[in-house]
């Protein structure tokens, strides 16, 4: 009973503080740089919380649950290594299997691998800068049908249908760590054929964007947290997560004299989404981890699928 009072503690902090969050109808998920490598990541800073042996190597197994747009359900598994080639650097893979489920139908499979390679270019007691370079690859062509063989919408796909370079720094003095990161479309893949006239006897597929043949345009993305030490093994990690999508998204649209490619007004701008993250290290090894996100700023138009109102992370972590 004593280990369980810190976590319970934590989780309910969690929910205190984000519960306010949740009404918001509209948000953006990641699209894969924002939780990349060590961005993101629950800070151990030494002067809070005592010298710790630090391993190299780590492996994750999270359970994520996200409410996505028009009440799409998106659960995700994800397994997760780290390995340290090096005591400076290091190589991280996670694999995720994504199942979504709403009023028009359901898809599950496996989602898009992120490889990512990061470097400590400053690792100091206090202070640590962290380089990282990697790629979200696509699993497949985003281009999922329903069981009558329509084209599902973009929320529904395991997949972007695209290939990503991710480029990004983390920086941590004491509690502190920010973050600015890149994710640059390198490949377009995407073969998603939802229009709304093909759904035209489906009158629930009105309030999704459409979403032909997308071209999802570039994320800029900055992070800021601080870390707060609960009790011996537990933290929590509050912070500001803001995406901004830089150019319109382009899509395939029937218009008067055909099928024409149009940028869709309102896709670019900023998401800002509050954040949560707890770690509980019940042993020298294992720790819980929680992470909890929901956004007040939000884009206009959100065709890629990625809308949530919120998302609600558990994970185990070993570290050896």
């Amino acid at each position: 009973m004593f280990m369980i009072k810190p976590f319970r503690t934590a989780l309910s902090v969690v929910l205190l503080l984000t519960a306010p969050f949740s009404v918001f109808s509209q948000g953006c998920s990641d699209a894969g740089v924002c939780t990349a490598g060590p961005i993101g990541e629950v800070q151990n800073p030494a002067d809070s919380l005592g010298q710790a042996e630090e391993f190299r190597h780590m492996a994750r197994l999270t359970f994520s649950y996200g409410a996505g747009e028009q009440g799409v359900t998106v659960v995700q598994v994800v397994p997760e290594i780290g390995i340290g080639l090096t005591d400076r650097l290091g190589l991280q893979l996670k694999v995720p299997y994504v199942s979504a489920s709403g009023n028009l139908g359901s898809n599950s499979g496996v989602g898009d691998p992120t490889l990512s390679f990061s470097y400590a270019a400053i690792k100091e007691t206090h202070r640590r800068l962290d380089v990282l370079l990697g790629s979200k690859l696509n699993a497949n062509k985003a281009d999922a049908r329903s069981a009558d063989g329509l084209s599902l919408p973009m929320p529904y796909q395991t997949s972007l249908g695209t290939t990503d370079l991710l480029a990004g720094v983390n920086y941590r003095w004491k509690r502190w760590s920010a973050a600015l990161a890149y994710q640059h479309v390198l490949v377009n893949n995407n073969e998603n054929a939802f229009t709304h006239q093909a759904w035209m006897d489906d009158m629930d597929a009105l309030g999704y964007f459409e979403s032909a043949f997308l071209d999802r345009a570039d994320d800029a993305v900055a992070r800021l947290q601080y870390a707060i030490p609960v009790s011996s093994g537990l933290i929590l990690q509050p912070g500001a997560l803001a995406i901004m999508h830089l150019a319109e998204d382009v899509y395939t649209a029937q218009s008067l004299t055909g099928m024409e490619r149009l940028a869709i007004a309102g896709s670019d701008g900023l998401t800002l989404n509050l954040t949560i993250d707890a770690r509980w290290a019940f042993s020298e090894r294992w720790a819980l981890e929680l992470a909890y996100g929901s956004p007040f700023v939000v884009r206009d138009k959100r065709p890629d699928g990625l809308t949530r109102s919120m998302v609600l992370n558990g994970g185990l972590r070993y570290s050896f």
